[in-house]
């Protein structure tokens, strides 16, 4: 069974699981317990040569690549723990009366749309729009999975060896964003879920 005939077959509350799964997955990789503190980067504008000087702080590469083996689970639409149809399927089965969990189903629903699909800081390079989607495509397809897209690749490297790699600021940015509001999503379906909170068709 490939994975998006898994994700129509599984059952609301199955997916439900498996994201869960997925959140505690990822809060358990080592980048997360180790690495996500230190990725990051500083900025400083020399007067006397009029330069941009970017010092780039990462994590350590094997543990990031695991670390994206799981995240990326959150963003493909074939797979189960895909993160806008989960938002989705948990707002559709919502009980009636928990009104207030349906305003904050909805709230994290415009918050991650924003986050991943504009970016809590807007870069671009020449006519391209680093959006954290676009710069996480670049990084998942041309570097990291599928055997590598050549054209993603050879952009990737392209905009890597600018003076000022926006398409790595981006990245630096963004990630540890993303990872926190989709951990605060996880928590806050565990705990309606617990709580009887929604409403799914019973399983045959």
């Amino acid at each position: 069974m490939n994975r998006r005939s898994m994700q129509r077959r599984l059952s609301p509350i199955k997916r439900v699981k498996k994201f869960l799964d997925c959140v505690e997955e990822l809060k358990a990789r080592p980048f997360i317990l180790k690495g996500l503190q230190d990725f990051e980067f500083r900025i400083e504008f020399q007067r006397e040569t009029g330069k941009i000087i970017c010092e780039l702080n990462e994590a350590d590469q094997e543990h990031f690549r695991s670390f994206l083996l799981t995240f990326r689970k959150f963003l493909l639409k074939k797979e189960p723990a895909n993160i806008d149809s989960i938002l989705n399927t948990c707002r559709q089965f919502v009980n009636s009366e928990q009104t207030e969990l349906r305003e904050v189903l909805e709230q994290f629903k415009m918050i991650w749309g924003y986050q991943y699909r504009k970016g809590t800081i807007q870069i671009t390079s020449g006519n391209l729009n680093l959006t954290p989607a676009y710069v996480l495509d670049l990084w998942l397809n041309g570097q990291y999975f599928h055997n590598s897209d050549q054209q993603k690749t050879e952009q990737l490297k392209k905009l890597l060896n600018k003076d000022l790699p926006s398409v790595k600021l981006q990245l630096l940015w963004s990630l540890p964003i993303l990872t926190e509001t989709i951990t605060r999503i996880g928590a806050l379906i565990a705990k309606a879920l617990k709580e009887c909170a929604f409403e799914f068709p019973e399983e045959g």
